[in-house]
């Protein structure tokens, strides 16, 4: 089990200040574009590459609230970027109401460089379009007409192309009639230009079939990634399956090349299962469970499996999975963390990618701090040669919002990222290369540390630091919890009753020049916010001359308030007149935060 070290304020400003080790230079580039809040699924795919030139597709903002277009982006070897949006039927770009997780676009160009594109389908018949010119992104037109199976609904296309040029894409297909919802995949042959259904993959009565991913090995065979859950849908899903198509014979095999018959039952057997039921799991549990998962393949056969998985209820839909890796060593799935949530105060997002080229795996994911001042997120790559230890280093910058990825696999062993942060509307294209790797990295608890320090707007030196207090109203009230980068109520310094003038200092491990130190008080679960909140305070630093006071706050009622200041100090005090406005009067102290630029 990881856990978090803790890093002193130098160390802490080192991180954040000094790039961690990183392999040869990974470059992010902005992509030219405004994507839509909605832009945020974290198993589709997004993004080719064809003969040197990348294609990006993107959920952009509609003029109507709600809503968003689809627009494909294009970036040609020389950097030039080309932008466009799939057409409606008066040539206008076309809109589609906002599903966050669902209505995402897919793409893949086939063997000619046609585009091909799945968009905004949540049980909805195909919206699917083509391009009219090969690589032009300003030329695609609808063309659902086109595919099988019209009268079923659709969700979570997840696309590639094959050795032979072809174009597959896998679905899950509705069909609520019979309490099933199945797996299919599907096959544009550039010869007859047509798509015909290569089979039903999966189906079961009472489940519904989760697509995660398609990879195509250097044999042409076609490796094929999902999760189950109950029928209808579940944001939690279990027993992590994957086959192996061959489209030389049409067979079906499991990781053992034994052959398999589709469509396959939710029980297909271990050698399908790489990720069975655990302590008591089933089909509906909410305490144990997948959430998306993504292949790695070299040369022509499967290297592991990236996932999720929680192992503990964690209260929320989202939160509290680790990270792990499957991989089949020949006599059966060997399932390790990669990255454990417990005991840790930094989460990771519903996004996950995972690459492999010689001996170097690489999965990148996102971590989150749910901390003062709303979420932040950092893009993480965990690496290991062989079956060494992991590494952890950061991709870009701290973000505030979530962000989602996708990551493939260049010809040359690059890899080639999309990332976005929809909550500000922002797309970059990513490469890492794999040349000059000096095996880069370190532990996780750096990466978390300098989230979480980062969130202030410049370097947080009060956290983790030493705390003196007053008093405490309980166990779990101590004053540590003041500077453990968290904003919960089960995470805040309270005061005892009767302590009529309560006190904290945070001490640093040296001198700083401070530019600010902001309080976040309160209770969330208060009848009216503003009484539970510090109400009078002074706030007071320590400098080479003695005690002084940086300012004094009366009659507040904010959540959070900022002090600015200009002195260098190496301790920070709060002297509290009025606790708060309730009957209780303690103080209730979320967070300090001591920011600093030098």
């Amino acid at each position: 089990m990881l856990r978090p070290v803790i890093l002193t304020a130098a160390a802490l400003l080192a991180a954040c200040l000094t790039p961690l080790p990183a392999a040869a230079a990974p470059s992010l580039e902005q992509v030219p574009v405004t994507v839509d809040s909605s832009n945020q699924s974290g198993w589709w795919r997004p993004l080719d590459s064809f003969r040197g030139t990348d294609y990006f597709a993107y959920n952009a903002p509609a003029s109507t609230a709600g809503r968003h277009e689809v627009h494909l982006a294009s970036r040609a070897a020389d950097g030039t970027w080309r932008d466009g949006c799939l057409p409606d039927a008066s040539g206008a770009c076309v809109t589609y109401v906002d599903d966050v997780g669902h209505n995402q676009p897919s793409i893949v160009l086939d063997g000619e460089g046609v585009i091909h594109a799945f968009v905004s389908m949540h049980g909805d018949g195909w919206r699917y379009y083509r391009a009219t010119r090969p690589g032009d992104v300003t030329s695609l037109a609808e063309a659902s007409a086109t595919l099988p199976d019209a009268g079923l609904g659709f969700t979570y296309p997840v696309t590639a192309r094959g050795k032979d040029g072809s174009a597959y894409v896998l679905v899950r297909a509705h069909r609520d009639a019979a309490a099933v919802r199945d797996g299919r995949l599907y096959r544009f042959d550039t010869a007859t230009r047509a798509w015909s259904r290569v089979a039903v993959v999966a189906s079961g009565t009472n489940h519904s079939f989760y697509p995660d991913d398609l990879q195509v090995d250097a044999a042409g065979r076609v490796h094929v990634l999902w999760e189950w859950g109950p029928w209808p849908a579940t944001t939690h899903r279990h027993l992590g399956s994957y086959a192996v198509f061959d489209p030389a014979d049409g067979s079906w095999r499991d990781v053992t090349g034994a052959a398999l018959t589709v469509p396959l039952a939710p029980g297909a057997g271990n050698t399908v299962v790489y990720q069975p039921y655990e302590a008591g799991e089933t089909i509906t549990s909410t305490s144990r469970a997948v959430q998306t998962a993504k292949l790695a393949v070299s040369g022509d056969r499967l290297a592991g499996i990236a996932y999720r998985y929680l192992t503990a209820p964690s209260g929320s839909t989202f939160t509290g999975f680790d990270v792990r890796y499957a991989s089949w060593d020949g006599a059966a799935w060997q399932r390790e963390t990669v990255l454990a949530r417990a005991g840790q105060s930094v989460d990771n997002s519903a996004t996950i990618g995972v690459t492999r080229a010689g001996a170097v795996t690489r999965i990148y994911f996102v971590a989150e701090a749910g901390g003062c001042g709303g979420v932040r997120s950092q893009v993480v790559r965990a690496q290991r040669s062989g079956t060494g230890p992991w590494a952890f280093s950061p991709l870009g910058d701290v973000r505030q919002g979530l962000q989602r990825l996708r990551a493939q696999r260049a010809a040359d062993g690059t890899d080639l990222l999309y990332v976005t942060a929809p909550a500000i509307g922002a797309l970059w294209r990513a490469t890492v290369p794999r040349t000059g790797e000096p095996g880069a990295g370190g532990p996780f608890s750096q990466i978390a540390d300098r989230l979480l320090a980062s969130g202030a707007g410049g370097l947080n030196v009060a956290l983790n630091g030493s705390v003196t207090v007053s008093s405490v109203l309980r166990a779990g009230a101590e004053g540590g919890k003041a500077v453990d980068g968290l904003c919960s109520d089960d995470s805040r310094w309270i005061s005892a009753e009767g302590d009529t003038a309560p006190s904290i200092t945070v001490g640093l491990d040296r001198a700083y020049p401070i530019s600010e130190v902001r309080v976040h008080s309160g209770y969330t679960k208060a009848p009216v916010p503003a009484t539970d909140v510090l109400r009078d305070f002074a706030v007071e630093a320590h400098t080479a001359s003695g005690w002084q006071r940086v300012a004094a706050v009366t009659g507040n009622t904010a959540g959070t308030v900022r002090v600015p200041a200009s002195v260098t100090a190496d301790q920070v005090r709060l002297s509290i007149s009025d606790p708060s406005g309730n009957a209780l009067d303690v103080a209730r102290v979320y967070e300090i935060e001591v920011v600093s630029h030098g």
